[in-house]
């Protein structure tokens, strides 16, 4: 969910924000009635005004965006080609201004970062299984990754967390993809579609755009 609060400046000159909103609209994108902010210590995307259901927020073109899709020659799952691309996009210094938005590996603490007594306070013995289970899982997938990429452990490490954490994915019609996509990924964009209460149309709140390349988020229904 989106959380409305009323005229509050959308992004402050001088943060890793505002350069990323910037950028993506030097590069051909928009971005509207939204800001990034943190409250109780949770980073997130807030409308700035009213918005009606169907209303353009963030529309971010394919230059800013980083993705993946499917190629079985590589031997590496879709997650895992994302998590090399984020890698090489590092390494050539592409997208600078994402990437300086994006968490430290350190900055990034994830379910299965917790230790045996924290996973015990946990209500959810399958969930505390999960997260015991995840260490190896990523080493693994790290390792396959490694050999295709010129980066350290630790940055491949970081990698894979952003793309496990924020990627987002699309059926191109020809193939499956997934992309890291500035701004919009830090909107709730895994909440289902939902028809507009006007004429029955269906909102899908992040989609690729006519273009099949740049991925736009609108609102999917009246935020006040």
């Amino acid at each position: 969910m989106i959380v409305v609060a009323v005229a509050i400046p959308a992004f402050s000159p001088g943060t890793p924000e505002h350069a990323l909103a910037t950028w993506v609209r030097r590069e051909g994108g928009f971005v509207g009635k939204v800001r990034v902010e943190t409250r109780d210590g949770l980073r997130g995307l807030f409308v700035t005004e009213p918005v009606r259901a169907g209303e353009l927020l963030v529309s971010v073109p394919p230059g800013c965006i980083v993705s993946a899709d499917e190629d079985s020659q590589w031997g590496l799952s879709l997650r895992e080609l994302l998590t090399a691309r984020l890698v090489g996009a590092r390494t050539r210094g592409q997208c600078q201004p994402y990437l300086d938005s994006l968490p430290t590996l350190d900055g990034a603490p994830l379910l299965c970062d917790w230790s045996d007594e924290e996973l015990e306070q946990l209500q959810a013995a399958e969930l505390a299984e999960l997260a015991r289970g995840m260490p190896p899982f990523v080493a693994a997938s790290c390792e396959r990754v490694r050999p295709y990429v010129q980066a350290e452990a630790s940055v491949v490490e970081w990698a894979e967390r952003m793309v496990r954490t924020r990627a987002m994915f699309f059926d191109t019609g020809v193939s499956r993809r997934m992309s890291l996509v500035p701004v919009v990924d830090l909107a709730n964009h895994r909440t289902p579609p939902r028809r507009s209460a006007m004429d029955g149309e269906l909102l899908e709140p992040v989609a690729l755009g006519s273009d099949g390349e740049s991925v736009a988020l609108v609102a999917r229904s009246d935020l006040r």
